[in-house]
């Protein structure tokens, strides 16, 4: 628990707020908590029965399921557990590296999130260091996605190679994550500004009170 006070009509109010926020705080970390725990049981699973998992867009049909209308081919973007023994040493750690990328990008945007929950919680989003956090988690975002991105793309490039299926599968990176990066990123830009804009404002109340 922590208590803020500020000054309300000459008077101290004093008011106990939670360390991360009200309720949205904790259903937000419980969130990216649960996406940290699943990324790392599923990477752990996977080495332990020497398997790995990787996405990869299939350019032409390489398999098929029979249904007792017909027949559907697998195309597009889709996960493949590929066996270790049947995939270089460099594969392997590319595609590693971009489990990890992922794990430590919601872990970095957690961190981010903390500040900007508690100044909302205590009844003050419009602060220098929320501001700054919203700033910070642009960059964590965009970075980490983009170091997700070319990892993966080597990564599952260099596994369709060792498999054997270069010519019918590529890196199961699409357009529409670009634009999705694209989307939460500009959209987190907006509320940071907002948020700039609502300091001014409130500076300008405060000096003419």
């Amino acid at each position: 628990m922590a208590e803020r006070s500020r000054k309300v009509n000459g008077r101290t109010d004093r008011t106990t707020t939670k360390a991360f926020g009200a309720g949205y705080g904790l259903w937000v970390g419980l969130a990216i908590g649960l996406f940290v725990a699943y990324s790392i049981a599923d990477l752990i699973s996977g080495l332990l029965h020497a398997e790995i998992s990787l996405p990869l867009a299939l350019d032409a049909p390489l398999a098929s399921l029979t249904f007792p209308a017909g027949t559907a081919w697998l195309v597009g973007i889709t996960e493949l557990a590929a066996p270790t023994e049947a995939l270089a040493t460099e594969t392997i750690v590319f595609l590693i590296i971009s489990k990890v990328t992922l794990i430590f990008t919601a872990i970095a945007c957690a961190v981010a999130l903390v500040p900007v929950i508690r100044d909302i919680a205590c009844g003050t989003p419009f602060t220098d260091r929320a501001i700054r956090a919203l700033g910070a988690l642009e960059w964590f975002i965009a970075g980490g996605f983009g170091l997700y991105v070319v990892v993966t793309i080597l990564g599952s490039n260099l596994a369709s190679r060792d498999l054997g299926i270069a010519d019918e599968a590529g890196a199961g990176i699409s357009s529409m994550q670009a634009f999705l990066l694209l989307g939460t990123v500009g959209g987190i830009e907006l509320l940071r500004r907002c948020f700039s804009s609502g300091r001014q404002a409130q500076d300008d109340i405060d000096g003419l009170v």
